[in-house]
């Protein structure tokens, strides 16, 4: 699609499709019926905020898969490392309720950037988030998809379709808007962050065996018994354990989706989802410890966990059902800031301006409708396997963050407010 050097034209525009202009008598009204599509607090940690609260189901997993490998020796320093995980999370909610209040228009690192610190640069952020985004999609479809697969074995052959069917139906949902998404996807984070939550207290005082019912007839991935653990070995489980952090930019880069005041809303939002995925992060860890699982092939340990606090009911499955569906709408955390991501770049002539219009619900529907089909193609050529994606998530993901706190270091030291040696620090 050819590139235009200009704003769009009347001609460029669809017509009925994008915002009426800010005049006339008409303005206040068509800015109130914007105001009413765009995003509360709570609306925006459920529609922006599920790829990050989703994370919960793969991140402490990846951190047992390589600690396994020194034996249940080694299992001991899941804590630490989730500690350690947990500790970075909160320097990046920090860091980005900076990155909010002083870039309230969105884009995240590819602002930061493109201000700070060169037009190559800023690209090479954006091209980071839009890789972060297009995995999501992949990497939530698929592992939801593999919750079900797990409880119901016999759907596993059909698992390329069943990922295409949710996605499908995740992109038919933002395509009606933002707000409408998050408003649906309000009750299941709701019920899954409960469930996880009371898993966890419930566990704590629990005593149960250490054989799980769902782990039962499976063969275990531990390796054999060690009295030492090398810090590459720590290292590497910290790394992986890090994929938990996907989805802490996405509040940053979806500001303007956030009704009024957006940047005090979208703050909120940034602390809260934080605060939600650092305590659930560091109980599940606990009862990883406490209950000395250890990883089984075919069980997630999110299960294993379900099981040996709840038992093999009605709670077990209401926690994995949760997980499954979860992890499916994760997606919708790409589909909110995606679309606004690709509208920036496209106002500065790095993608056809065809994806800075907007539809009557605020909704940026060609970027939309482009995330769904690359994220189909990725389903179809991964075979709907979500360890095949998960490693890219470390180019999409530390590129933006590490490109991002660069960047605002060199903000704060041109812009010198106060107490801006402390936020550099930061």
């Amino acid at each position: 699609m050819a590139m235009h050097t200009g704003e769009p034209t009347a001609a460029d525009r669809e017509p009925g499709r994008e915002e009426p202009p800010d005049t006339g008598a008409g303005a206040g009204a068509a800015v109130e019926t914007g105001e009413r599509h765009r995003l509360t607090a709570l609306q925006g940690l459920a529609a922006l905020s599920l790829d990050a609260m989703a994370s919960v189901a793969y991140g402490p997993e990846s951190i047992v898969l390589v600690l396994a490998a020194a034996g249940a020796y080694g299992l001991g320093f899941t804590l630490p490392v989730t500690l350690a995980i947990a500790a970075l999370l909160a320097v990046l909610v920090a860091s980005y309720r900076q990155v909010i209040a002083a870039f309230p228009d969105g884009g995240g690192s590819y602002a930061v950037a493109k201000r700070h610190l060169g037009r190559r640069t800023s690209l090479v952020a954006a091209a980071s988030l839009l890789l972060d985004y297009v995995l999501n999609v992949a990497v939530s479809v698929t592992a939801g998809v593999a919750a079900l697969t797990s409880a119901f074995p016999e759907l596993y052959g059909e698992r390329v379709w069943i990922c295409l069917g949710v996605l499908a139906l995740v992109t038919a949902v933002n395509l009606r808007g933002i707000v409408e998404s998050a408003k649906a996807f309000l009750v299941p984070t709701a019920v899954f962050v409960g469930s996880i939550l009371m898993m966890v207290a419930v566990g704590l005082f629990r005593d149960g065996p250490v054989s799980t019912a769902s782990a039962a007839g499976h063969a275990s991935a531990l390796g054999e018994g060690a009295t030492t653990v090398g810090a590459l070995l720590l290292l590497k489980a910290f790394a992986a354990g890090c994929s938990a952090l996907t989805g802490v930019e996405a509040v940053a880069n979806a500001v303007p989706s956030f009704r009024v005041p957006a940047a005090r809303r979208a703050q909120r939002t940034e602390v809260a989802l934080g605060a939600l995925l650092g305590v659930m992060l560091i109980g599940l860890s606990i009862l990883i410890g406490r209950f000395h699982l250890q990883p089984v092939e075919g069980v997630t340990v999110l299960a294993q966990l379900a099981d040996a606090s709840f038992g093999h009911n009605v709670a077990f499955y209401v926690v994995q059902f949760a997980t499954m569906v979860l992890l499916a709408l994760a997606a919708n955390t790409s589909f909110g800031g995606l679309p606004v991501l690709m509208s920036l770049l496209a106002r500065d002539n790095h993608l056809p301006h065809v994806f800075a219009l907007k539809a009557d619900r605020q909704v940026h529907r060609h970027g939309v409708v482009w995330l769904a089909l690359v994220s189909a193609l990725l389903l179809v050529f991964s075979g709907g396997d979500t360890n095949t994606l998960v490693p890219l998530f470390a180019i999409g993901v530390f590129v933006g963050f590490t490109i991002c706190q660069v960047g605002m270091v060199r903000h704060w030291s041109l812009e010198r407010p106060a107490r801006w040696r402390a936020k550099a620090v930061l």
